[in-house]
């Protein structure tokens, strides 16, 4: 009798105990793995019931929301945070003098992250690489022949490449390869015109000198062309076409010399150039061409 009354004191004073060191680790924040496992359950033996369940997931929670923080605790040493990319700055330093006051390039242009300062240091700008030349345009040739107009391309430095493709003139008329020119004749069909299409691609080299940029370039054309006739029937061509259709195509290739020369404003400039020796004489594919571009 006297050992199961020291038995049951020891009891609750071990009860007492435990339930007092749980609720000082609840109350500062700390709670052991073993305390989740304790909650799982209502009894001994294991029987979970809803009640149980729904507090375990009340400490869980709690616990991820209150961990203190613990130096170095799985820090991820490959983080690397998301930094906004700042551009450098690169001023480049020019005298305008040598350009005659406006250089080849744009000097208030920003896609190529300078900024462009006027300087008479010269020691300071010659340690510099130099800007790059880029200008876009339109250039049309006018001739006596057919007359074209095409996109060109401007780019490098101080010396630079440029390149054009032009394009004028086409048929619009239904064009028949199974016709001949004595079955023509025999319809007796009016001869209307000779239609003709240039395609031409130009690339030529050359330098600045101020505000002037001559160049040199070689062209290589080709020229179609066709017979057009009118059909009175309206057989050959519909009456939207006028009864117009063409026969006889004829291409060829030629190859020409051009000059020219580029002046500069400050993101403008005008292009003149003379197109010639598309055959033997100079006089041979004499073409003049007249254009405006935008320094980028």
């Amino acid at each position: 009798m006297d050992g199961l009354k020291r038995f049951w004191v020891w009891f609750k004073e071990g009860i007492t105990e435990v339930g007092y060191n749980l609720y000082e680790a609840w109350k500062n924040g700390y709670y052991p793995f073993f305390i989740v496992l304790l909650l799982l359950s209502t009894q001994t033996y294991g029987q979970v019931t809803e009640r149980t369940q729904k507090q375990a997931k009340v400490i869980e929670n709690r616990t991820q929301s209150t961990q203190r923080y613990t130096p170095n605790n799985n820090r991820n040493d490959n983080y690397t945070p998301n930094r906004r990319i700042q551009r450098t700055y690169r001023p480049y330093y020019y005298n305008p003098n040598i350009y005659g006051y406006t250089p080849y390039w744009n000097p208030y242009r920003s896609w190529d992250g300078r900024e462009y300062i006027i300087t008479t240091d010269s020691n300071r700008k010659q340690s510099q690489r130099p800007p790059l030349r880029v200008s876009i345009g339109v250039l049309s040739e006018v001739t006596t022949q057919q007359p074209t107009i095409a996109p060109y391309l401007v780019l490098g430095g101080k010396t630079f490449l440029m390149t054009q493709y032009h394009w004028g003139g086409w048929n619009s008329f239904p064009y028949y390869s199974n016709i001949y020119q004595w079955e023509v004749e025999e319809w007796e069909d009016e001869f209307i015109n000779t239609q003709t299409q240039r395609r031409e691609f130009v690339i030529g080299i050359g330098t600045t000198m101020k505000r002037i940029s001559p160049f040199v370039g070689v062209g290589f054309p080709t020229i179609a062309k066709w017979d057009i006739y009118m059909d009175e029937t309206y057989t050959l061509s519909s009456p939207r076409d006028l009864g117009y259709y063409s026969i006889n195509e004829r291409k060829q290739t030629k190859a020409n010399i051009k000059l020219g020369m580029i002046y500069g404003w400050e993101r403008f400039e005008g292009i003149v150039q003379l197109s010639m020796f598309e055959g033997l004489s100079l006089g041979d594919g004499l073409r003049l061409g007249i254009g405006l571009g935008i320094k980028l």
